[in-house]
């Protein structure tokens, strides 16, 4: 056997058993896609901290899209650690009210975009041949960026009556939670689904804070593909 022949049929070996040497490795990566929902505590925050305001009617456009890219590692069957970054959209609330010591029509305007990394230990259980469910505990860092905007007979607290914009943002570390299905379509590539909550988002608003975002749970539900490498 010549040197050119040898090196072909090494190629061919390396070849073969690439995917024996995929089973067993411990990383993955994925992507996932699906909406993110805000709680209702958002809008219950906001109106319960406008002074002088009576005759709330309130619209809150709490969900938007969301995805996630994760990076992870399995260290036995059943337990892995998982980072990932998120992005979960953006919700609003529109309220209308009556405003000031001699009421008269008011709006305020508020606008929240999440966003951040994220490490979990996820623990998983086989309920079926290619099939789990699993449970997921961590931390997300969070970055906040909220904007409110003012229309009639309302102001900023510390404001005047000039100002009819304010824009906060707000960096933090929150617990985050969920659990899921995962479906083991071959060694290498699972379907999953997901659900996750990320709790207490914001720095809450009270009578006469500053810096305040609102503070609120924000969940997603996402459908994702990842790849065993």
């Amino acid at each position: 056997m010549n040197t050119r022949s040898a090196a072909l049929l090494l190629a061919l070996a390396g070849l073969v058993s690439a995917p024996a040497s995929a089973q067993v490795t411990r990383w993955y990566t994925g992507i996932a896609l699906g909406a993110s929902h805000t709680s209702s505590e958002l809008v219950r925050n906001r109106e319960s901290t406008v002074t002088l305001a009576s005759d709330f009617h309130s619209d809150f456009d709490s969900g938007d899209f969301a995805a996630k890219a994760t990076v992870g590692y399995r260290f036995f069957p059943w337990l892995a650690v998982e980072v990932d970054y998120t992005d979960l959209g953006k919700h609003s609330v529109l309220s209308n009210f009556l405003g000031g010591d001699a009421p008269a029509p008011a709006q305020i305007y508020l606008e929240r975009r999440i966003k951040g990394f994220g490490v979990d230990a996820v623990v998983s259980w086989p309920i079926a041949p290619q099939w789990k469910v699993f449970g997921r505990v961590g931390a997300f860092h969070a970055e906040l960026d909220a904007s409110q905007g003012l229309d009639g007979n309302v102001v900023f607290t510390g404001g005047d009556a000039a100002e009819r914009t304010r824009s906060a943002s707000q960096s933090e570390t929150v617990l985050r939670w969920g659990v899921g299905s995962q479906f083991e379509l071959t060694d290498c590539w699972w379907l999953r689904l997901e659900w996750t909550r990320h709790e207490g988002i914001g720095k809450a608003f009270r009578v006469g804070g500053t810096g305040t975002t609102g503070e609120a749970d924000t969940d997603s539900v996402l459908v994702g593909l990842l790849f065993r490498f």
